[in-house]
């Protein structure tokens, strides 16, 4: 069992966990806000049902960002990438791939984030959850080396063996919006 936490949510913060679970749907978002719980993950969350009408909801979403298509990727943005390989998904946070090894000049982080630029990404989606555009691309054979020959730079032995080795088929980039106050 896992022990029970209060906390303090705004009516913003709260929205942003149902939008995560059901995105910008209003009826969805008007019914979870009367039901008074959400489950996301392993958490659940419960409050004073919250009785709105479809258009205060409306209102309340505007203040969200709404999913771009056409949106380009700007590297200096990119907070996050999750790669899929046979083994299931991980992760490089942006602060992870900044760090360098010893005696080195150079970063993952940087290398990689010149390397995928170039290849324009494609916004697939918006996740409010994290409150970031996530952009996809297909790894190819030449990409998954060149990200190979990179993984020299990571400081964790265990991300360097694991990019090494990544017979990967795609690969996801989470990026904040420059005008995000969230």
């Amino acid at each position: 069992m896992v022990p029970v936490a209060a906390v303090t949510m705004t009516l913003d913060d709260l929205t942003g966990k149902i939008l995560g679970v059901c995105g910008k749907d209003r009826e969805r978002v008007a019914a979870i806000f009367s039901r008074g719980s959400l489950v996301s993950g392993d958490s659940r969350f419960r409050w004073s049902p919250i009785d709105a009408s479809l258009g205060e909801v409306s209102a309340l979403l505007e203040r969200f960002p709404d999913y771009e298509p056409d949106r380009s990727f700007d590297p200096k943005l990119c907070v996050l990438m999750v790669i899929r390989d046979g083994r299931g998904e991980f992760e490089i946070p942006r602060e992870v791939g900044l760090q360098k090894r010893f005696l080195r000049r150079r970063n993952f982080w940087d290398e990689a984030m010149e390397l995928i630029a170039s290849l324009t990404p494609r916004c697939e989606r918006y996740s409010y959850t994290d409150e970031a555009d996530v952009f996809t691309l297909v790894l190819s054979a030449e990409l998954r080396d060149a990200l190979g020959a990179l993984g020299g730079l990571l400081r964790y032995s265990s991300l360097e063996a694991r990019i090494r080795r990544l017979r990967g088929d795609r690969l996801w980039l989470f990026s904040h919006r420059p005008d995000r106050d969230r």
